[in-house]
């Protein structure tokens, strides 16, 4: 009995990463029992079994998807060096730190406005809530590697908010013959470059 119920919960965390994996990559529509079940490696009904709601399941997503964010946030910040940088690479590292593991030029429509819809639930909201230090202590420290500086908590935070917004006003469509996929980071990147220059971080 004791060996059926830690397989149950083995393929139960399975689920759980496996679903906060594809919220991270492909968004919130990756997050149904059949597709979640396959990428655990699982059968397509286990999906239903150890999460009976698709409620369950995205909340569980979301939980598992913010742990992760924050463990490669402090990661990726802690392996930054002190090397010479302009503001906007400086802005440009944040940004990674604060959408890790990976920040791509899809981040608004697969990441950022999900994380907004979910703030609207209260449940949702705790997750997200919970895990904001983790992810302020990364930037901050992200910040300090590159900079030898550290910015109070409320500067921090103001940071984030910047790095939300101008990935908010700057994404839009991109053409072929555009300047690139990359362009909306560029511009998002030159915001929080400013706010930075204005809390009197400098370039190294």
């Amino acid at each position: 009995m004791e060996g059926k119920q830690e397989r149950s919960r083995e393929r139960k965390r399975r689920m759980a990463e496996a679903a906060a994996r594809l919220l991270i990559s492909d968004g919130p529509a990756a997050i149904t029992h059949r597709r979640v079940a396959e990428a655990a490696g699982l059968a397509q009904g286990s999906g239903n079994y150890y999460f009976r709601s698709k409620q369950a399941l995205y909340a569980a997503a979301v939980e598992g998807a913010e742990d992760l964010r924050a463990r490669a946030a402090q990661e990726q910040a802690e392996a930054l060096d002190a090397g010479p940088r302009s503001l906007e690479q400086i802005a440009r590292e944040l940004m990674d730190v604060f959408f890790a593991p990976g920040l791509a030029a899809d981040v608004v429509a697969i990441r950022l406005l999900p994380m907004l819809d979910a703030g609207r639930d209260a449940g949702l909201q705790q997750i997200m809530r919970a895990h904001r230090p983790l992810l302020a202590a990364a930037v901050n420290t992200a910040l300090e590697r590159m900079t030898g500086r550290r910015l109070e908590d409320a500067d921090v935070e103001l940071v984030m908010q910047v790095i939300a917004a101008a990935l908010l006003h700057a994404d839009g469509p991109v053409s072929a013959d555009g300047p690139g996929e990359g362009a909306s980071l560029d511009r998002a990147a030159a915001t929080v470059a400013r706010v930075l220059g204005l809390l009197g971080v400098e370039a190294g």
